[in-house]
């Protein structure tokens, strides 16, 4: 590990004195006191102005500018340049200070010399950061060198890459699988509460905080991860978590919601949302029947049978699914008519698995009704799927794909396992992959969240583990794209590398941020990377996966070509831009 070592021992004021003084003289090219043991920026030797990087790669780069920045923050006497390049035309250089997960400070230079820029941009920074400039010592530094698309962050004493927010995952093995599921698995233990078992759906990593709520289709999903993962050390949490789930189903004969879950729990009132989502039975059915599985205890299947008998009760007689149904304050009951893939799918997938762990009839004739509805629309529209929440887009896709294939499995209905696979392959096909952009490759146009990356990821190795040995060519071209998206996955994942904008980097570690600009960890982002990592791991062959070498420093920052990259002329987080969409929840539906 790379370390530089700075000193750590001025006063506020001394220090601020010192800053001031160097970005002056740095400024003018004049010394900031006697005896510097390196050149002050802007007063370089002639050779370092004829090929002032040479030698340096990315690392060394990132490092030296980093210890720039550090030494000029705390007002070293003795800073001076290690990177003495000027380049042709001015540099848009912003630092940014991070302490307790949150931007405290933000400054910007522009300057043809970079040590000069750097020293003026850092200065600002700190004066920004006001009271929070007293942190500087544990603050940690970005820098971005704008128009040339080239940023780090600060970390173990040096300068790590960081492209569009994320610092970027270029290999990935076996190794580094095992121990996501590790830091997962103790993740998922954290946002449980630990008296009533329910987990929740956000934990907001930058401010350190949980709303205020149970939710539980995360406590069925939670649960199944944690069946999935096969570790005795989880039965407590996984007891806890199954008694607040049995809690929440509605046992009230007589009434509509009889057999449905009640969709969370507000911890503020203690009352329990009277929402009931089909979706929220229908996870719960998954878990309820692996719960079954693993312990033979009836009230779990007694709780599935009861959550599949009210699935019935909202499906319409040409095999679509009414998605909600509420109590109102009156007393009242209110039913959603929306037409939504992603439930459709839900049930069709819980109908299915039902049929499978009783051999009811039941279950599989109202599965066969929807599995021809949504066979139906696949044959109308094709395989990439919209409906009255959203445009087409991959995760209602991947949906209609798993209860497709989940109704195979069931059935035994070969016809609609080829069409499970066969848009299988149509998603696929719509992958981005290109090595050279570390960003977005392996993920969908369509899809920029964890959530997302992570759903896929399940759905597709669920697919892949289910190929027959005579399908080794369909078997391969899932197992590359499932291995994309791991990767991806990881760059989401908070670890103390990336964990400068998380309050409590500890407590983070292990969680899927959402996106670049939403940084809240999402229960299900973290279940569905676990499913995948599960599901794939024993597949996994030894050696690296992915190797994504970093392209030489002289062309990341564009020196060979000379081609400028002003800001502000594209959107810098790739995200938002033509044809991208936020895409839904993998597991419940927004505002439905």
């Amino acid at each position: 590990m790379r370390r530089l070592i700075f000193s750590r021992g001025h006063s506020s004021m001394g220090c601020r004195a010192r800053r001031l003084a160097l970005a002056a003289s740095l400024a003018t090219g004049c010394p900031a006191g006697e005896g510097e043991g390196l050149a002050p920026a802007g007063r370089s030797s002639p050779e370092a102005l004829e090929d002032p990087l040479a030698g340096l790669d990315n690392d060394g780069f990132r490092d030296r500018v980093i210890g720039f920045v550090r030494q000029v923050a705390e007002g070293e006497p003795e800073a001076g340049c290690s990177v003495p390049w000027v380049a042709s035309q001015p540099l848009w250089v912003t630092v940014k200070m991070f302490y307790g997960g949150a931007a405290v400070g933000r400054g910007t230079s522009i300057g043809a010399a970079l040590c000069p820029a750097l020293a003026e941009a850092t200065v600002r920074a700190i004066a920004a950061a006001g009271p929070e400039a007293k942190h500087v010592v544990q603050a940690r530094f970005v820098v971005e060198l704008t128009d040339r698309r080239y940023d780090m962050v600060e970390y173990a004493g040096g300068g790590i890459e960081l492209v569009h927010g994320l610092v970027p995952v270029r290999m990935l093995d076996r190794a580094m699988v095992a121990a996501r599921i590790d830091e997962g698995r103790e993740y998922l233990v954290r946002v449980t509460d630990p008296a009533l078992g329910g987990v929740h759906k956000y934990y907001d990593a930058p401010t350190d905080k949980f709303e205020r709520r149970l939710h539980t289709i995360y406590t069925a999903s939670t649960i199944f991860t944690w069946l999935a993962l096969a570790d005795e050390g989880l039965q407590a949490p996984i007891d806890r978590a199954a008694g607040f789930l049995l809690a929440m189903q509605s046992v009230a004969p007589g009434q509509p919601s009889h057999g449905a879950f009640y969709y969370s729990l507000d911890l503020n009132l203690d009352e329990a949302d009277p929402r009931f989502v089909v979706g929220t039975a229908a996870k719960s059915i998954f878990s309820l029947i692996e719960l079954h599985a693993r312990t033979g205890r009836e009230e779990f299947m007694a709780a599935a049978r009861l959550a599949g008998d009210w699935l019935l009760t909202m499906q319409r007689p040409d095999g679509s699914v009414r998605p909600e149904l509420r109590r109102l304050p009156d007393g009242t009951w209110k039913v959603t008519e929306k037409a939504s893939i992603l439930y459709t799918g839900q049930v069709l997938s819980a109908l299915s698995r039902l049929h499978t762990a009783t051999g009811e009839a039941s279950y599989l004739e109202a599965a066969a009704l929807t599995a021809g509805h949504l066979a139906g629309k696949v044959e109308a529209e094709g395989c990439y799927l919209g409906d009255d929440y959203r445009t087409p887009n991959p995760i209602s896709s991947s949906w209609a794909i798993l209860a497709l294939f989940d109704f195979a499995r069931a059935s035994g209905d070969e016809a609609r396992r080829e069409q499970a696979f066969a848009c299988a392959d149509e998603l696929l096909a719509r992958q981005i992959v290109e090595p050279g952009d570390v960003y977005r490759h392996g993920r969908w146009p369509d899809s920029l969240s964890s959530s997302g990356a992570g759903w896929l990821a399940e759905v597709l190795a669920t697919l892949h583990g289910d190929c027959r040995e005579d399908e080794a060519e369909r078997r391969d071209r899932l197992a590359a794209a499932v291995i994309l998206l791991l990767r991806q996955l990881m760059q989401s994942t908070y670890s103390p590398a990336n964990a400068f904008v998380a309050r409590d980097p500890a407590m983070a570690t292990g969680g899927l941020f959402w996106t670049t600009q939403d940084r809240y960890v999402r229960t299900d982002s973290v279940c569905h990377a676990m499913n995948a990592y599960a599901m794939m791991i024993e597949a996994l062959p030894a050696g690296p996966l992915i190797e994504l070498p970093e392209p030489p420093l002289a062309e990341r920052l564009g020196l060979a070509d000379r081609a400028r990259r002003w800001p502000g002329g594209e959107d810098e987080d790739g995200v938002g831009g033509p044809g991208e969409l936020d895409e839904p929840d993998a597991d419940d539906e927004p505002g439905a």
